[in-house]
């Protein structure tokens, strides 16, 4: 349960967090979020799933909920929650003087808070269930070491983080001196410029040492993964249960669990063309041949292939395998009395192959 904080109306009884998240009315956004932000965040944001994930606990990491990210200690029935707000920059140290620094109001005379009064109003909400305000970004820190990092604000340069907390107190009259520990940086190694292709890279390792399979087909998992993250980060009008809030909002250890044991099952089940090329009969030589060197470019193209419409067009290939049921046809009678709509999946999706891919692509998910 949240004790009571300075900014809770005295007397009235403290929900738990699972409530509180979903009562507590979110802090308005400034705009809609910048495609390369977004794919900056959905990146870093996956990243900390994988770490996450490699321990044992329990979490939930929820996108663009009353701030960037959110971590709960328990998807279920959660007590703690970490904030993370996301700033990426150019070139430039962060100082300060740009933490604490405040805006006039477009078309006003007031002022919007600053960087860390936004991030100290999920204390100002959530109490003691807020147990750190996480800074993160791709830029260092003027007083904090890169090496620290991550690193609470109080263990920064003395004099400098002295000014930040004096900063902070005037802006926030509930501040107290020893909630600047609660403040963290985090110093991103994802570079800003299609962070995607580093975060590939973690992504290979971890499957690597999850599932223990050497050169483990990683396309399919980076796409459905990152699609998760950026359709959770999608603005959402409101919620009404903390289970709506996971099923909108979150990706928890459950259901990432369940994408490796999909990837492991796709893996340890993938078909042999040494094996299904035995019954492909019917048909000649130089077709057999051909659709046997298309094979081995469409499993090179779901190993390696990281694209959400190739995902996409694979998943449908699929149903429309698993949907013939016909017991008469041969397996060379099946691939053309399905080649037309094989062509419009693949002319639906952007796929420019010949027939011999396509009949390969088919015969590939026919088998599996």
């Amino acid at each position: 349960m949240i004790l009571a904080q300075e900014g809770y109306s005295p007397g009235v009884q403290a929900l738990s967090l699972m409530d509180d998240l979903v009562a507590v009315p979110q802090r308005e956004k400034g705009g809609s979020v910048a495609l390369e932000r977004l794919d900056y965040q959905a990146s870093w944001a996956v990243s900390l799933v994988l770490t996450l994930h490699e321990k044992s606990d329990d979490y939930a990491v929820a996108f663009e909920f009353h701030d960037d990210i959110v971590v709960l200690n328990d998807s279920s029935q959660p007590t703690q929650a970490r904030f993370y707000q996301v700033k990426t920059r150019e070139t430039g140290h962060w100082t300060v003087k740009r933490l604490t620094q405040r805006y006039k109001r477009r078309g006003g005379s007031d002022k919007i808070p600053s960087i860390v009064a936004k991030m100290y109003d999920n204390r100002t909400k959530f109490g003691s269930a807020a147990d750190v305000l996480g800074f993160v970004t791709n830029q260092p820190c003027e007083f904090i070491e890169k090496s620290k990092c991550p690193c609470p604000f109080g263990e920064g340069d003395s004099v400098k983080t002295d000014a930040l907390r004096k900063a902070i107190a005037a802006e926030v009259p509930t501040f107290t001196a020893s909630d600047i520990n609660l403040f963290e940086y985090h110093l991103s190694d994802l570079p800003l410029s299609r962070p995607g292709t580093m975060l590939r890279g973690l992504i290979l390792q971890f499957l690597e040492h999850q599932l223990g399979i050497p050169d483990c087909p990683s396309s399919a998992f980076v796409v459905v993964i990152l699609e998760h993250a950026r359709e959770r980060s999608k603005h959402m009008r409101s919620v009404t249960s903390f289970q709506d809030l996971m099923r909108a909002k979150a990706l928890t250890r459950d259901q990432v669990q369940k994408m490796l044991d999909e990837i492991k099952r796709r893996h340890q089940s993938r078909p042999k063309w040494s094996a299904v090329s035995v019954d492909l009969t019917g048909i000649s030589p130089v077709q057999k041949r051909n659709i046997g060197r298309a094979w081995t470019g469409y499993e090179v193209d779901k190993l390696s292939r990281a694209s959400l419409t190739f995902e996409r067009f694979c998943t449908k290939l699929r149903d429309l395998a698993n949907s013939i049921d016909d017991d008469n046809q041969t397996l060379s009678e099946i691939i053309t009395s399905n080649r037309g709509r094989v062509r419009a999946l693949a002319q639906q999706f952007g796929i420019s192959q010949d027939d011999a891919y396509l009949s390969a692509a088919f015969l590939y998910e026919f088998s599996s």
